[in-house]
């Protein structure tokens, strides 16, 4: 079986939050140069941020996630977002 090379990466921050009671902070980066049009750009966050929400195991408060996209991904939807967690997640 062929595994694909994740294009998401994630790391997840517990250390020096503060007043975070509520729900998790977190970043998203999709480089220009990468990605070079803003539309492709912003979907990819649109769906990172839509499959963060529907993740019970990102729901804890307190933690910083940052999200970042090493590599262009081919017209991702919300299931392919889901497997890049899936997949980055420690």
């Amino acid at each position: 079986m062929l595994v694909e090379e994740s294009w998401l990466s994630l790391r997840i921050s517990e250390s020096g939050v503060k007043n975070l009671e509520k729900s998790p902070v977190f970043f998203i980066s999709v480089p220009r140069k990468i990605v070079r049009l803003a539309t492709e750009r912003n979907r990819i966050k649109r769906l990172i941020r839509e499959a963060v929400r529907l993740n019970p195991e990102f729901k804890s408060a307190g933690k910083v996630l940052y999200f970042s996209v090493r590599k262009k991904p081919k017209r991702p939807n919300l299931e392919d977002v889901k497997k890049q967690l899936f997949y980055s997640s420690p």
